[in-house]
């Protein structure tokens, strides 16, 4: 099997393991990390309103308003969650269609930033009745307050991610040991059987002529060829269930929703920020997730004699 390999795919792989900006770029985007991240940071914001009662903030501003110092920074503080929470959710869409890569995500916290210490600001300046403000040190102590806040939800959130990511990293190392073990050489006219979750029998087929599995909330798509036609059979399971039954075959795990039977696959090419595979008798493109490139970069490397970058 011949694959056409782009040295520069490889460089940013090593790069990104190197440096660990995968890690960082996962960690902003994944929707779990999100929602814990902003759930954390509605706490801390809650409790330094409640306890802190930070309203030396109002005295920034000429008070033509008989709404209390505190019910203003409650409303502020409120409209400041409310647009972070609009850009995280937005940062996940866009990640989601396009892709967002180191660069971008570093330009994108700094928008966060201004974009939420000005709504703060005029917000503030609002509900004080549109009197005099003290610019220079309302605008400093907001952004004080605004690292405050999301220091301990950033560090928190990031040691949980990194510990969760670590452990699945170590859980693919493992599988991945147990088949090398197992058998070295893939057997790909190996029949294999797919079974429901309840352990019956639901369909069968030679390795050879499976293309790639897709997860699709609790069921899986299949995709083989049928005399030289592409079909696909829906499964009641998982994709951890198939991927332990698939240990030993040519099926490899190449993102969060994909296996690939890496024998039938004919190019790796970049494709954005990540790395894409073509397979024959398809016209699917299988992206490959930074978690999971090592184990296939590495295959593919002592399947066709290339020499990894670095090495």
């Amino acid at each position: 099997m011949k694959i056409d390999y782009i040295w520069r795919n490889m460089d940013d792989i090593y790069i990104d393991q190197t440096l660990n900006i995968g890690s960082l770029r996962r960690f902003m985007t994944r929707h779990e990390s999100i929602l814990l991240f902003l759930s954390l940071t509605l706490v801390v914001t809650v409790l330094l309103v409640v306890f802190g009662q930070p309203t030396s903030l109002t005295g920034f501003t000429e008070q033509l308003t008989k709404l209390s110092p505190l019910g203003q920074i409650a409303i502020c503080f409120t409209t400041g969650i409310a647009t972070l929470i609009l850009s995280r959710a937005v940062l996940f869409l866009v990640n989601r269609v396009h892709g967002v890569g180191p660069a971008a995500c570093l330009i994108w916290l700094i928008a966060e930033m201004i974009l939420c210490v000005s709504v703060m600001t005029l917000v503030l300046w609002a509900l004080s009745g549109g009197g005099r403000v003290q610019l220079a040190p309302l605008v400093g102590n907001i952004v004080l307050g605004y690292f405050g806040v999301l220091l301990v939800p950033n560090v928190v959130t990031f040691l949980i991610y990194r510990l969760r990511e670590t452990h699945d990293e170590l859980m693919r190392i493992r599988l991945q040991l147990d088949q090398q073990d197992s058998q070295p050489v893939p057997n790909t006219d190996k029949t294999v059987n797919f079974f429901l979750k309840g352990g019956r029998l639901a369909f069968s087929t030679k390795v050879s002529s499976l293309q790639y599995i897709e997860a699709a909330d609790n069921y899986v798509n299949i995709h083989y060829v049928n005399a030289g036609k592409e079909e696909t059979f829906i499964l009641l399971n998982s994709m951890k269930n198939i991927e332990q039954e698939l240990a030993g075959t040519s099926l490899m795990r190449c993102h969060r929703r994909y296996m690939v039977n890496v024998a039938n696959v004919k190019l790796m090419r970049k494709d954005g920020v990540g790395l894409v595979l073509e397979l024959n008798g398809t016209s699917k493109v299988i992206p490959v997730s930074k978690s999971f490139s090592e184990p296939i970069t590495q295959y593919f490397a002592n399947s066709t004699n290339i020499t990894l970058p670095n090495e």
